[in-house]
């Protein structure tokens, strides 16, 4: 399991999985993009689009922060070029990253998310499963 969501009133509130820390972070941005599209797995795959690729490269001041700004930037991203991005490879040091990521173009989104938040965000290992709460502001 990549993702579940999570009831809350106002927002849209997901725990996110990974085996590994860049697995969390990957699944974090594929919940992104199936959120903003939600047939975003079918588009990711679909070999007819013409993708375009994008370096990405964040730094931050702990583990948390760095997750809330690269899906922030994720967001911003997609927002302007009207993409959905799915991470192709993510390479962590320390509370910095790089990535690579491949969007694909659509015509709307499904959801306006209007941002990223740090409530109730805090990684950790659990069982041997890397796991935090992600919150969006719809």
């Amino acid at each position: 399991m990549k993702y579940q969501i999570l009831e809350h009133p106002a927002e849209l509130r997901l725990r996110i999985y990974g085996k590994t820390l860049e697995e969390l972070f990957k699944n974090a941005a594929f919940a992104l993009a199936e959120i903003l599209k939600h047939d975003a797995e079918k588009i990711l795959k679909n070999s007819e689009l013409k993708p375009k690729t994008q370096k990405l490269k964040t730094k931050s001041v702990d583990i948390n922060s760095l997750l809330v700004d690269f899906l922030s930037e994720i967001l911003a991203r997609s927002q302007i070029s009207k993409f959905v991005f799915q991470v192709s490879s993510l390479k962590f040091e320390d509370t910095s990253l790089e990535a690579e990521l491949i969007g694909f173009p659509v015509e709307r989104f499904d959801e306006d998310i209007k941002a990223v938040t740090y409530q109730d965000l805090n990684i950790q290992k659990i069982d041997g499963i890397w796991q935090t709460i992600l919150v969006f502001d719809i």
